[in-house]
């Protein structure tokens, strides 16, 4: 049953939809650094994030992890659901996973899965790169099929580390071909200055970024970056306008 366009819980289905697009937190379990040596520090640390309707109703929860396999890869995974009122409307459940290897200072993605149940809209996709013959393996609900990627393509998880990585070097622009919907489609973000901004865990100092919209989005979506922690984003802001918005909002950071 569709849900009508003003319902305010319809709010909450598209952002179930586009959370991990662009949602960025992490909760990294091991307490030693997760990067290279020489390359900017990916610290190990423990998030966690409300999801807020306008800046007050809290619909939801992100919670990220990231560990080290046996064969040096680095896994990262974010699960993302709802709470309170919204979850007896909606009932999806988000998992994501990217495992990647570090080549100096750009991250390299292995493989990709985003899985999502508990709702209507259950769908799984996996992305299986092959960075010898530059190509990927998308297989959408077990129909694969594959497309060619140009160096430094990202997943939709991973270029969120890279842009943790990009601020540490200084980078005042940050574009970034991903592999997104079964297309490969470029991803742009503008720094906007310096803010210090008030959360949950007191005044922090950030950086202040926007992404680009497409040509077919109206969607905004604005980045503010603990200069203190890493670079850690502390609140993402995303919306159509200044009446309809959701906000994920740092609550607690543990070990960075």
């Amino acid at each position: 049953m569709d849900v009508p366009k003003r319902d305010p819980m319809s709010i909450v289905d598209k952002i179930m939809r586009h959370v991990s697009g662009v949602l960025i937190g992490c909760c990294l379990l091991a307490t030693m650094p997760l990067y290279a040596e020489g390359s900017p520090a990916i610290p190990a640390f423990t998030a966690h994030y409300e999801l807020l309707r306008n800046g007050k109703m809290k619909v939801g929860e992100v919670k990220r992890t990231t560990a080290i396999q046996e064969n040096g890869a680095i896994t990262f995974e974010s699960y993302s659901k709802t709470t309170g009122l919204a979850a007896l409307f909606i009932k999806d459940k988000i998992t994501e996973r990217t495992s990647f290897i570090l080549d100096g200072n750009t991250i390299q993605p292995q493989d990709y899965l985003y899985d999502r149940k508990g709702g209507k809209r259950s769908r799984v996709v996996k992305l299986n790169f092959d960075w010898a013959k530059k190509s990927v393996t998308n297989a959408i609900n077990g129909e694969p099929w594959q497309m060619e990627i140009s160096p430094g393509t990202q997943d939709k998880l991973s270029y969120q580390l890279q842009l943790m990585i990009d601020l540490q070097a200084n980078l005042t622009a940050f574009n970034y071909p991903v592999a997104d919907g079964g297309t490969l489609k470029e991803y742009r973000f503008t720094l906007l200055g310096e803010e210090t901004i008030k959360t949950p865990m007191g005044k922090i100092e950030t950086i202040k970024i926007k992404r680009e919209r497409a040509a077919d989005s109206k969607r905004k979506t604005t980045i503010w970056f603990a200069k203190s922690l890493h670079y850690l984003p502390v609140r993402i802001k995303q919306g159509k306008s200044d009446d309809e918005f959701v906000t994920l909002e740092i609550k607690k950071a543990e070990g960075i």
